[in-house]
């Protein structure tokens, strides 16, 4: 397992090295370049070098910080996806197990329904009804460029009244998120309870109803085991997605991040801006599918063996 791991790693750093080489390229070569003035040479190794202190300088002389605004990204999607799971497992595992018929079809015609609104009007619709009661203005007098995340703010910082603040928090992020985590929670919904069906089918599990006399020993030891973390990959491959939603809802919610990033961007035709955000992207596309494929195998270790088979 553990090798197995290390070659994950080893693949998201090479993914993260060939993304910087391209996106090195677009900074160079585009018009009015700010390493214009500089060698090959010279000009690699002050990308690199800005690169791994988070910070890039630009002509103008402002700052773009590149790893508070990924981890600014990187938070609301992995809320997301918490929120995903929370709601998705449950709601799956129920379908895949339940015989009654019309609840199974009310739900998967919600399902349905939430999934083929587009989030720019479902955004729209739920903050043009709650704006007057629901806070959507960012309250948070710490500086964001401590860690990039507001929680992880929140939790270091020396402020008296912590848990206030982060409960405050939690509830300005509370409304993006649950938008965001709409069509995740419908696919997670959808895999766990095709991937439950299919594994309560098999004959090991009709041999474990035989043999156990309580059916939560069933769901806990047999079940689940081997239906759960087939469903966490499959749900990682949506990942490129999920980023999309989540720089539609910064921009929507007016929050730093990636989303802000490309709109300004593609208003000031800057191309090194958008040449990070490429490379940003790509690393908060391979973190999350490196994240989840390590969470499949934390849980069921025996899985790597099928990429061997």
């Amino acid at each position: 397992m553990i090798i197995y791991i290390l070659k994950k790693i080893v693949t998201f750093l090479f993914i993260i090295c060939v993304l910087a080489q391209i996106s090195f390229c677009l900074v160079y070569f585009v018009p009015q370049s700010i390493f214009s003035d500089l060698t090959f040479i010279d000009a690699y190794s002050a990308f690199f070098k800005q690169l791994l202190q988070g910070q890039f300088r630009l002509a103008s002389g402002e700052t773009l910080p590149f790893l508070d605004t990924l981890l600014t990204t990187f938070e609301l999607c992995i809320l997301a996806l918490l929120v995903a799971l929370l709601v998705g497992l449950p709601l799956g595992i129920f379908l895949g197990l339940s015989n009654i018929n019309w609840l199974n079809a009310t739900i998967r015609l919600a399902s349905l329904i939430f999934y083929s609104c587009p989030i720019v009007m479902l955004a729209t619709i739920v903050m043009y009804y709650l704006s007057a009661k629901w806070s959507i203005s960012m309250n948070f007098d710490i500086p964001p460029s401590v860690t990039g995340s507001s929680l992880l703010d929140i939790l270091i910082s020396s402020r008296p009244e912590k848990l206030k603040a982060l409960l405050d928090q939690l509830h300005y992020l509370l409304l993006p998120t649950i938008i965001l985590a709409i069509q995740p929670s419908i696919m997670t919904i959808q895999l766990v309870s095709e991937n439950v069906k299919n594994t309560s089918r098999q004959n090991y599990i009709k041999m474990a109803i035989i043999r156990e006399r309580s059916p939560f020993k069933v769901l806990r030891r047999h079940l689940l085991p081997n239906s759960i973390p087939a469903t966490i990959p499959q749900l990682t491959y949506n990942t490129t997605t999920l980023l999309f939603f989540t720089m539609v809802i910064e921009i929507l919610f007016n929050r730093v991040g990636l989303g802000q990033w490309v709109m300004m961007a593609y208003r000031n035709h800057n191309y090194f801006i958008i040449s990070i955000a490429i490379l940003a992207c790509g690393t908060v596309i391979s973190l999350l599918t490196l994240l989840g494929e390590i969470t499949a195998i934390a849980i069921y270790p025996l899985r790597h063996k099928e990429h061997y088979v």
